[in-house]
């Protein structure tokens, strides 16, 4: 025959186990979810700084010419705005590819020790001329 307290001493038990469990599994789903969400946004700023870059235009005899170097620059502050570290690829024949870079920071995967989850986004752009018929 059972004693109410024997029972009571298996759920506690039972609970002790399956408490940090339950909390590790939330949190993965919590912290993913925002990694996630930390990816797109990610993709999107590596997107704008491309977008950025190559909207740096000189005027020249030839004709509307990508500067390179103001490009570059650009896209770099832009991402460093942003928080995130960029690889800036930009040549006058294919625009510009940019990279960025940064962490995640976690709001429950940081109880075992995970403060954070790399984040990588690329973005390109190409900029075309515009003539007049």
């Amino acid at each position: 025959m059972l004693r109410s307290n024997e029972r009571g001493l298996s759920l506690s038990v039972w609970t002790a186990v399956a408490l940090p469990a339950f909390i590790v599994t939330i949190g993965l789903g919590v912290d993913f979810a925002g990694h996630a969400a930390a990816e797109q946004e990610a993709r999107e700023i590596a997107a704008q700084a491309a977008r950025a870059a190559v909207h740096q235009v000189t005027l020249t005899d030839a004709g509307p010419m990508l500067d390179v170097g103001a490009g570059r620059r650009v896209a770099l502050r832009y991402a460093e705005a942003a928080g995130y570290s960029a690889d800036v690829r930009l040549t006058q024949a294919t625009g510009a590819t940019v990279t960025v870079r940064g962490t995640h920071p976690t709001a429950f995967l940081g109880l075992i020790g995970i403060r954070g989850i790399p984040v990588e986004g690329e973005g390109t752009a190409r900029g075309l001329p515009v003539t007049r018929s």
